[in-house]
């Protein structure tokens, strides 16, 4: 009997991949129409052409072992590349922005030539239904079943793993399983607005990345700065969680001007050529829960991701890999 992963992220990429090779039937669904997730690229038409903007996470790095055999393999096959920016940490007395250098002692990399390259690496060669909401599951005397928006009732599995966010886990294991639902409410989630901008000519900032103090902005991405992306000056501006709670419910239109606003005030920059904004409601784990993966031995459901451990990239795939291990084990 086959097993079922609900999410078709860095989290349930890493479950498969390891039960695949264990010789376990995996089969994943996901409600996005392909790779993505908060690693999603927003595509953009312009008279300059088309642009893609890394929207959700905009680097990751690579710590663990395992992980970086992982990312070492989707280097050597053009899905990911090391990043290199100059990075700043910006604050003002109220007048002018100073910035302080900053410094990493870890390498950062990028899926090539998008972020959500790193997770259409990984899906090769797994059975990813992409399209498929889950909104149900269903414990029967047969099986595990998941009900999916467009096809209704399938199964049955052996068992289900769910792979997405704390807050989607609470709201779908509440009936069959209140314990994982509990661990999944405990997590808090932050919210972040995303502002895309694009500019018809480069913008001087002497840095790439900027941690931002006392504003309602807390990161400035130069996008085009990343291996593989296009020339045109493109930045990705992500917002505070305190701000974008206070302004959760605000007309994107309105988010885009407010902030590519202060984004001028910092950097000098004119208008954009483009502005457009994105709202991320489950962004980055506040409050993890407890234990790198959760399980119910009773009903055969497990819960995976990010947020078990850490908002990181890789913190997704070793939530993965540790309740993967349990199973084969």
């Amino acid at each position: 009997m086959a097993i079922a992963i609900i999410g078709a992220g860095v989290a349930g990429l890493s479950a498969a991949s390891d039960m695949k090779r264990a010789g376990r039937e995996v089969v994943i669904f996901d409600k996005g129409r392909g790779a993505g997730g908060r690693l999603s690229t927003r595509r953009a038409s312009t008279p300059a052409g088309d642009l893609r903007f890394d929207h959700g996470a905009q680097f990751f790095t690579a710590r663990d072992t395992g992980f970086r055999a992982l990312v070492s393999d989707l280097e050597s096959r053009g899905h990911v590349a090391k990043w290199a920016p100059s990075r700043v940490a910006l604050s003002t007395d109220g007048g002018t922005w100073s910035p302080a250098p900053l410094h990493s002692e870890d390498d950062w990399y990028v899926g090539a030539p998008s972020m959500n390259s790193l997770v259409k690496g990984m899906a090769e060669g797994h059975d990813v239904r992409w399209g498929e909401r889950a909104t149900g599951l269903s414990i029967r005397e047969d099986g595990r079943y998941v009900h999916i928006d467009a096809s209704g009732w399938q199964g049955p599995f052996e068992t289900v793993i769910f792979a997405i966010p704390a807050e989607q886990a609470r709201e779908l294991l509440a009936d069959t399983s209140p314990e994982l639902a509990s661990e999944a409410a405990a997590s808090v989630t932050a919210p972040c607005w995303a502002v895309m901008l694009a500019f018809d000519t480069p913008i001087e900032t002497g840095w790439d990345v900027a941690e931002v103090s006392g504003s309602p902005l807390n990161l400035l991405v130069r996008n085009s700065s990343k291996p593989g992306r296009a020339n045109e000056e493109t930045f990705v501006l992500h917002a505070t969680p305190e701000w974008t709670r206070t302004n959760v419910d605000m007309e994107k239109e309105q988010v885009a001007e407010e902030l590519s606003g202060l984004f001028s005030q910092i950097t000098g920059a004119g208008a954009p050529s483009l502005a457009a904004a994105h709202r991320w409601l489950y962004a980055k784990t506040e409050t993890a829960a407890a234990s790198p993966y959760g399980w119910d031995e009773a009903q055969r459901i497990g819960v995976i991701g990010d947020w078990r451990i850490a908002p990181r990239i890789e913190a997704a795939w070793q939530s993965g890999h540790a309740l993967a291990a349990s199973l084969v084990d």
